[in-house]
């Protein structure tokens, strides 16, 4: 924006002065101090040498202004008119200004403002009521001021101390009567217009003072910095915008600058939203808003959200206004909205990717996500990560590095974390209404590739946001995937540790006579996560009770997790006939200060199917890696009583060659043969009942979820028994899950090898006691 051309003699500067302190047909919106600010204009102007008859001072005083104006007037110290109508105001510029030239031409006006239709900012005038709002629109005092047979007055400055409040705030059922100015012929003029507050702001007024605070800011600019009536408009506009106090904005607005440009500033850094995107959502704020959930949100807002600067009574325009234009408003909105109506909130997330809301995350989520990455206790090299994850980014290549390299590792990733929130994502086409992850969720999910130890917070992270979000979950889940898959891929040698355990059911030892009928072989291989499978123990030589094998399984555990940071997965190896046999709901051994341990609560726990004869498992692992591949759709194959009869079980299992779950139903008499089958044909997840004494219905597997994401199905599993446990009576499903991850491998089929090889780690297994030794 250029500067004012210096104007060598100051009476060539006019001035119209307006303050409008008293309304009489309404006094509840007297304006004390409006008069106070206009005579310290007029007060500048004549100290920088501009005549008394060059200023039209304007104003509406109330009775103690007034009894001050007629002293100074009768000191011969200014000239003053009073202007009680809206006619009277438009008068000093469609007449008053016909017989006067000049270079420089200043109106300062100071009155109460509202934001009319199409963001007009309008001006109230002294005769003005809440049933008869006689107002001027600024943007058509500019043009009128452009009129082509007004002598001079090339460079033209003007500010308005006025709010820019919705008229909603007003709560007054008339809108505003416009007076316009004549339409005109216009010329070039160089105009700098600068006003109070941002769109639905209030211009606030300090009573101790008798000053409107943008009034109160300018004029100590100007008496400082321009007493020769000449200021550097830039400076000012900079000045204004940094040092105005309280939760106004002032903003320049339609400026034509005096080198001929234009430009359009209504809110720094961020765009005023069309007045009908506004009105739309504003429409929907009124029809899903009820008076608890609207004080719930205000609140949520205040908190979180402090620069909306709503108050405690917002309109329904000044709320949609806030939530369009202040960062992470309409998110955190949104968070507190879809606890309670769904859709409700998937209406304000429709609005708010129309019309471009900034801040994809609220500012709950985005503070969790900076502590998670702040826990993660050794972050890999940034640079190189950023770069890994830059390039496993499909959608954009061209994105925007963090502005510092040597900024710590956290704000670099958050600096990325603040670039992807712009790309939302868009509609599924498999499924209409539901929501593709977004970008940033993709990032989150490629970091919790990268960082196992804060995996799972990440992962939880992701879960709440897409729910929020409304993401489809088979998609998350396969976004997921494909980052742990692409984190395998830059080291291959890296995955979880566990410890796999494979049980054949055995007949009972006559030495152990009097325990539990229940005895099993059991051969134990760890796996760090650097490289395969490595046999810990020889296969049992006798017999063991359950709690043996939970012993086994426990020490073996404790010694891996000597040697990895990362919690190891129990993976227990069952052959397909032996799928009745409760192992995954053991409890363990209770030895002096070591406390039971129920298997399936206490570690993460899935169980897998043993390799069968080679030529079968082969077959087998082809079908699990083709139905892997679709794992994350909704497709489930339910199987029922009647698939127990000849081949229907077979054939519904094989209709669909996609499908990658079964959940069986059936009752105890063919249930086992249904899982046996799903298992030999190949299916990744086999859901059933161990326990249940009958067919059951769809509704039994409910707290499971069979149907969202096949990877986190052990775990869920896994917490609802951690939940039975506490309260047996409200969680009486027993559920069992067979989960073959294909890229998982399982050890060698024990009937083919000699499994002679000893692990160089201790042997875990060895006898932990002399009743053990005994038995050996």
């Amino acid at each position: 924006m250029a500067g004012l051309r210096a104007v060598d003699d100051p009476a060539r500067v006019h001035a119209v002065v307006v303050g409008v302190e008293r309304y009489p047909r309404h006094p509840d919106w007297d304006l004390p101090g409006a008069v106070d600010d206009a005579l310290r204009f007029h007060k500048w102007l004549r100290k920088g040498g501009v005549p008394e008859v060059n200023i039209r001072l304007l104003l509406a005083p109330d009775e103690d202004s007034r009894a001050r104006l007629d002293a100074l007037t009768r000191a011969g110290e200014l000239i003053w008119q009073q202007a009680w109508t809206r006619d009277e105001l438009m008068d000093a510029f469609t007449q008053d200004l016909d017989d006067r030239t000049g270079d420089l031409l200043y109106v300062y006006w100071g009155s109460h403002g509202v934001l009319g239709q199409g963001d007009r900012r309008l001006l109230l005038c002294p005769d003005a009521s809440p049933k008869d709002k006689r107002c001027i629109d600024t943007a058509n005092l500019l043009e009128y001021l452009q009129r082509d047979d007004l002598p001079g007055f090339t460079q033209q400055v003007l500010l308005f101390d006025a709010c820019a409040t919705f008229l909603e705030h007003h709560n007054h059922p008339t809108g505003p009567a416009v007076a316009d100015f004549p339409t005109v012929r216009r010329r070039p003029v160089g105009q700098f217009a600068l006003c109070a507050a941002a769109a639905g702001q209030v211009a606030e007024n300090d009573p101790v003072v008798r000053s409107g605070v943008f009034s109160h800011t300018v004029l100590d600019w100007l008496e400082t910095n321009a007493a020769d009536v000449h200021p550097d408009l830039d400076v000012l506009l900079s000045h204004v915008r940094t040092a105005t106090p309280g939760s106004q904005t002032p903003v320049s607005i339609d400026i034509r600058a005096l080198d001929g440009s234009r430009e359009r500033l209504l809110w720094p850094g961020t765009p005023l939203p069309a007045s009908t995107g506004r009105s739309q959502l504003a429409l929907a704020l009124h029809d899903v808003l009820d008076g608890d959930l609207r004080a719930r949100c205000l609140e949520h807002l205040a908190v979180h959200c402090p620069g909306t600067h709503l108050g405690a009574c917002p309109s329904d325009e000044q709320l949609a206004h806030a939530l369009l234009v202040a960062e992470r408003a309409m998110a955190a909105l949104v968070e507190l909205v879809h606890t309670r109506n769904r859709g409700a909130a998937d209406q304000l997330l429709s609005l708010g990717r129309t019309h471009g809301v900034p801040g994809l995350l609220s500012p709950l989520e985005y503070a969790s996500l900076r502590e998670t990455l702040d826990r993660a206790p050794r972050l890999p090299p940034t640079a190189q990560m950023i770069a890994a994850v830059r390039a496993a980014q499909p959608f954009e290549r061209a994105w925007l590095p963090p502005k510092s390299q040597e900024a710590p590792a956290v704000v670099q990733l958050m600096a990325c974390v603040e670039h992807f929130e712009e790309h939302t994502g868009g509609q599924s086409m498999a499924h209409p209404g539901r929501q593709l992850v977004p970008a940033v969720v993709r990032f989150t999910e490629l970091l919790a590739a990268l960082l196992p130890a804060v995996r799972a917070e990440l992962h939880a992270w992701a879960d709440r946001v897409a729910r929020r979000l409304g993401v489809d979950d088979g998609g998350l889940a396969e976004r997921r995937a494909e980052a742990l898959d692409w984190a395998d891929t830059l080291d291959p040698a890296v995955g979880r540790p566990r410890v796999v355990a494979q049980l054949d059911a055995a007949s009972a030892d006559p030495a152990t006579a009097g325990d539990s009928d229940e005895r099993y072989t059991c051969v134990m291989w760890l796996g760090t996560g650097a490289g395969d499978l490595v046999q810990a123990a020889e296969q049992s030589v006798i017999a063991l009770s359950p709690r043996d094998v939970v012993r086994r399984i426990k020490r073996t555990l404790s010694l891996l997790r000597t040697v990895t940071d990362e919690a190891p997965v129990v993976e227990i190896l069952l052959q397909p006939d032996a799928v009745q046999l409760p192992v995954d709901s053991w409890n363990g051994a209770d030895d002096g200060d070591d406390l039971p341990i129920l298997l399936g609560v206490e570690w993460a726990t899935a169980l897998r199917c043993a390799p069968l004869a080679a030529e079968r498992e082969e077959q087998r692992q082809d079908g699990i890696k083709s139905r892997w591949a679709g794992r994350h759709n909704d497709t489930v194959v339910f199987l029922d009583d009647e698939h127990t009869q000849g081949y229907a079980g077979y054939g519904a299992l094989m209709a669909d060659v996609s499908a990658a779950r079964a959940v069986v139903r059936a009752g105890p008499d063919g249930r086992d043969r249904l899982v046996q089958a799903a298992l030999r044909l190949g299916y990744p997840v086999v859901l059933w009942d161990r326990r249940a004494a009958g067919q059951v219905q769809d509704t039994h597997f409910e707290p499971l979820r069979p149907k969202e994401a096949v990877d986190g199905l052990p775990w869920r599993v896994r917490d609802y028994r951690a939940r039975a446990c506490v309260n047996p009576a409200a969680h009486p499903v027993c559920p069992a899950v067979v989960f073959e991850a294909a890229d998982r491998p399982l050890p060698p089929v024990l009937s083919l090898t000699g499994l002679s090889g000893f692990s160089d780690l201790p042997d875990p297994c060895a006898p932990c006691d002399s009743e053990e030794a005994s038995r050996r």
